[in-house]
C-alpha cells in the first residue's frame, strides 16, 4: 500500500506541471467470455450457454501534455465486466439458479427463457501514453492518437441479473443475486490497454474524441473452476478541456 501511495504521489507531481487537460471519457464495451477446459461437464455446459454482451465503463481524464505530440492520461473511474448466459425452452420445475426457486409457471401459449447476466464491478484507473500521428489530413482540426498502458482495478461488487421472458418467478421477471452468484470473482483485476482515438479540435480548449480501445486481461476474471476470463474490447468517446 505504502509503494502505491508512493507512485500515486510522484505521478501526481509529474502531472501537475506543464499543460494540463481534464476531460471525460465513456467506453461501450463488448464482452467476449473465455472459459478453461477444467471441469469438463461445468465447462462445457457453460459454453453451451454463453453469448456475447455489453457494459458501459467511465472516468475522469487527467492529461498532461509531454509536448506537441506526446502526452500522458490518468483516468480514474468505474469499469464493468459481464458475462451473459442463455437458458432457453425451459420447463416446469426446471431451476435457473440454486438462489431461485424452480419453475412453476404452468402456462404453455409462451416459450420460456432466462437471461442470467453475471456483473462485475470495479473501480481503478487507467495510466496511459499517447502518442499524435503526423499524418496529413484535409480538415487541420482532425488528428490521430495511438498509445497504450496498464489498468488497474478493485472489485467492489459483483453480482447476477436474472431476466425471464415468457413466465415470472414469484410474480417478479426481474431478480438481482448478490450472495453465492455461482462465480468466484478475483478481487483485483489488471489489464494491458492499447488504443487508437481520432481527435476534433473543437475550440482551441475543447477537443471531441472517439477511438477503439483493446483490453488484455493478465489474470482470469475468477478464482473458481472452470476458470473464466473476460475480454472487453470497447468504443472510446468523451470530451477534453485544455486549462
Amino acid at each position: 500500500m505504502r509503494k502505491l501511495i508512493c507512485l500515486l504521489s510522484i505521478v501526481c507531481t509529474f502531472m501537475a506541471q506543464g499543460q494540463m487537460g481534464v476531460g471525460i471519457i465513456a467506453e461501450p464495451s463488448f464482452n467476449f467470455t473465455t472459459i478453461g477446459k477444467s471441469p469438463q461437464n461445468q465447462s462445457d455446459s457453460l459454453k453451451n450457454l454463453k453469448k456475447k454482451s455489453l457494459a458501459l465503463s467511465f472516468g475522469v481524464e487527467f492529461r498532461k501534455q509531454i509536448d506537441r505530440y506526446q502526452a500522458i492520461s490518468i483516468i480514474p473511474g468505474y469499469q464493468q465486466t459481464n458475462m451473459l448466459l442463455v437458458k432457453e425452452d425451459l420447463q416446469l420445475f426446471d431451476v435457473i439458479h440454486p438462489q431461485l426457486r424452480e419453475i412453476r409457471d404452468l402456462a404453455q401459449a409462451a416459450q420460456k427463457n432466462a437471461y442470467l447476466t453475471y456483473r462485475q464491478k470495479y473501480i481503478g484507473v487507467q495510466v496511459l501514453y499517447s502518442k499524435r500521428l503526423k499524418a496529413r489530413v484535409s480538415d487541420s482540426k482532425v488528428s490521430f492518437e495511438v498509445g497504450g498502458g496498464l489498468g488497474g482495478y478493485y472489485l467492489f461488487n459483483d453480482d447476477v441479473k436474472v431476466r425471464t421472458e415468457g413466465f415470472a418467478i414469484g410474480e417478479d421477471y426481474v431478480h438481482i443475486i448478490s450472495d453465492s452468484t455461482g462465480i468466484d470473482v478475483r478481487e483485483y483485476l489488471v489489464n494491458i490497454v492499447g488504443l487508437i482515438d481520432v481527435n476534433y479540435q473543437l475550440t482551441p480548449k475543447v477537443v471531441l474524441l472517439s477511438g477503439l480501445k483493446a483490453s488484455i486481461p493478465l489474470t482470469s476474471t475468477s478464482t473458481s473452476s472452470p476458470k473464466i476470463t473476460i475480454f472487453n474490447p470497447a468504443l472510446r468517446v468523451g470530451i477534453r478541456f485544455t486549462l
